[in-house]
C-alpha cells in the first residue's frame, strides 16, 4: 500500500521586514541630514546683478554674511572683525588657498564689507568673492 505524502510547502523568505527596515532606514537617514546651509543667513538679501551665477558650497570657502545693520555673521554666530581677523590667520595657516565668500545684503553699508575685504588683503587671501542675485526682468 501506498502512503500519500502531504505535498510539500515551497518556503520562500518573507522579505517584509527587510523592506521595513530599508524604509525606517532610509526616513531616519533623510531626517538626520542637515538640508539648511547654515552659511547662506535668509535675512541678508545680496543686490541683483545681470552676470551673477550661482555660488557653489566649497568645504574651504568662509562665508561672511553682512547683514543689514552692519553685523557680521559667520556660522550664524556674529562675529567682531578682531574676532574675523583671527579665524582668518588660522585658515590661511592651515590652508594657503584659502577662499572668502561675502553676502552682503544690499540696504547695507558698503564699509562693512571693505572691512572684511581689508582683512583678506591682510592676510594675502586672494579668492575673495561678493555674491550677487539674478536681476530680475
Amino acid at each position: 500500500m501506498r502512503i500519500k505524502t502531504p505535498p510539500e510547502e515551497v518556503v520562500e523568505p518573507n522579505i517584509t521586514p527587510m523592506i521595513d527596515m530599508v524604509f525606517l532606514l532610509l526616513i531616519f537617514f533623510l531626517l538626520a541630514t542637515k538640508f539648511a546651509d547654515v552659511e547662506r543667513d535668509v535675512r541678508v538679501k545680496p543686490p541683483s546683478s545681470r552676470n551673477a551665477r550661482p555660488v557653489s558650497a566649497i568645504p574651504e570657502e568662509i562665508v561672511v554674511n553682512v547683514s543689514r545693520d552692519g553685523k557680521l555673521l559667520i556660522g550664524g554666530k556674529e562675529n567682531a572683525i578682531p574676532e574675523i581677523d583671527r579665524l582668518f590667520g588660522t585658515a590661511v595657516a592651515g590652508n594657503p588657498h584659502q577662499a572668502v565668500v561675502i553676502r552682503g545684503d544690499k540696504h547695507s553699508v558698503l564699509q562693512y564689507a571693505v572691512d572684511v575685504l581689508d582683512l583678506c588683503e591682510k592676510h594675502g587671501i586672494e579668492r575673495t568673492y561678493l555674491t550677487t542675485s539674478v536681476a530680475g526682468p
